[in-house]
């Protein structure tokens, strides 16, 4: 009886395992987006693509192992593993992405129809897709914002009427984001530092902006969170 217990027992835990084997990630939500970075030290720009997923997985977020990029037309194809994307929150939403997917060659990235596949540990995958937008202008003749920090704020200029400020760890690893809307676009260094324990000893940021009409977003920076003017 005993031996017919624990066999049962090993049968249920087996079970178990390949039921939750067996469960495909969810992905609820997919968003990419040419972004033109800026380096202000410099004044160098280049185009990337970000792609941002709400993603789960029925056995945890660590069962998610990776996800894809792909354009069959262009024949393009990037993989983001876990241990490289970003980790992010927004509207109450965990978001996993990457915002530094480039062309081989440096070109732009062409318009049109990719897929978005996420991948568990296990292999099981699900898809979605996005669309890219054609652009009205390029790196080198986008519009970018302006940014400094003066009296222990960060302030932006040349932006549309809602921005973002994109925060980074000493390591350079992104921690958070802050929205600026309305025409006074500024946000206290303190606040910032006393948000995040990653923060608390000095940052840096960048500016984030979206052209709805241009069908691009630009990103800026980095800069020192104890910067004077630019």
């Amino acid at each position: 009886m005993r031996r017919a217990i624990i066999g049962l027992a090993a049968l249920c835990v087996l079970a178990a395992l390949i039921g939750c084997s067996d469960e495909q990630p969810v992905l609820s939500r997919v968003y990419g987006r040419v972004i033109y970075e800026l380096d202000p030290s410099d004044g160098s720009c280049a185009e990337t693509l970000g792609v941002f997923l709400v993603a789960s997985d029925p056995d945890g977020m660590e069962d998610l192992a990776a996800f894809y990029v792909i354009n069959d037309d262009a024949e393009l194809f990037w993989k983001v593993d876990s241990d490289s994307w970003i980790n992010a929150s927004a509207e109450g939403e965990p978001w996993i992405g990457a915002t530094s997917l480039v062309m081989p060659d440096e070109t732009p990235l062409p318009a049109g129809e990719y897929r978005v596949v996420l991948q568990s540990v296990s292999g099981d995958t699900v898809e979605s897709t996005l669309t890219i937008p054609e652009r009205t202008a390029s790196a080198l003749t986008a519009q970018y914002p302006t940014s400094s920090v003066e009296e222990g704020a960060i302030k932006v200029g040349n932006a549309p009427s809602d921005c973002e400020i994109w925060t980074y760890g000493k390591d350079g690893r992104y921690v958070s984001s802050f929205p600026l809307t309305g025409k006074a676009k500024q946000l206290s260094v303190p606040t910032v530092a006393g948000s995040s324990p990653g923060l608390a000893n000095g940052f840096t940021y960048r500016v984030y902006t979206w052209d709805e009409k241009g069908g691009y977003a630009t990103l800026c920076g980095p800069y020192k969170s104890s910067d004077t003017a630019k």
